[in-house]
């Protein structure tokens, strides 16, 4: 299985969608703005175009012959050798524990049908511009914001600050997923761990003190609330549409 780096001059898309009435619009407006497109009918399929070439971003039906998407999703994450591109997670369903469920696994962004044109292709651009690995080097930068994680020193528009340990470990997590959605669940099995006395409140209460850090700067709308889910990190002040 090829490592996936995501080189071609042109993005490339795959669409896995069992169901051709679905699917066949969707290629269509891709193609119309220039993506280049695969398409698999169900998990064998996008396994061999996976083999073949590895595409920027994987847009995957929740519901596939085999398994659920989010199950391939979990499979493709487990596997050797694979560096997973971006998923986009296509459903029928807009319940709120489906989309909490598909954001905690590493899903980049989930969409309910039915949807806009102009939203599907907002969401397909926020996707292809968030980077599909985090960084492996010490340095987390997003915009004006630095972390230097060996020093252990932040740094916003130049100027060193001071962040209390849970900020710090707040930020570091954004800074190394810019642009995901993340709820606040994930953050605090991701953030906090198993610290005892924390809540979904928590994560408010130091995304709140986070903000204020980076007020000063003008720099607090980077951290966007997803109303319902959980909270992002932008690296400008331009926003998608969100599921929900």
């Amino acid at each position: 299985m090829p490592v996936c780096l995501g080189k071609d001059t042109m993005p490339t898309i795959l669409i896995v969608d069992s169901e051709h009435a679905s699917r066949e619009p969707v290629v269509r407006q891709l193609r119309g703005e220039g993506y280049r497109v695969r398409e698999a009918t169900d998990c064998r399929a996008a396994d061999r175009l996976l083999g073949e070439h590895c595409p920027d971003l994987l847009m995957l039906d929740w519901s596939l012959p085999e398994m659920t998407g989010l199950d391939y999703v979990e499979r493709l994450r487990r596997r050797q050798g694979l560096r997973p591109p971006r998923v986009i997670m296509v459903s029928r369903s807009n319940d709120v524990a489906d989309v909490v469920r598909a954001l905690d696994s590493g899903v980049d962004d989930f969409i309910a049908r039915p949807y806009r044109a102009a939203e599907l292709l907002a969401r397909v651009r926020a996707a292809l511009r968030r980077p599909p690995t985090l960084p492996a080097a010490g340095l987390l930068q997003v915009g004006a914001v630095a972390m230097d994680r060996v020093a252990h020193r932040v740094r916003i528009n130049g100027q060193q600050t001071s962040l209390a340990p849970a900020e710090y470990r707040l930020l570091e997590f954004l800074l190394a997923h810019p642009g995901r959605v993340h709820s606040r669940t994930q953050l605090l099995a991701r953030v906090w761990g198993r610290e005892q006395g924390v809540s979904p409140r928590t994560v408010d209460v130091h995304v709140r003190r986070l903000r204020q850090v980076l007020e000063p700067h003008a720099l607090e709308g980077m951290i966007e609330t997803i109303r319902g889910f959980g909270y992002r990190l932008q690296a400008s002040g331009e926003t998608v549409a969100d599921a929900g």
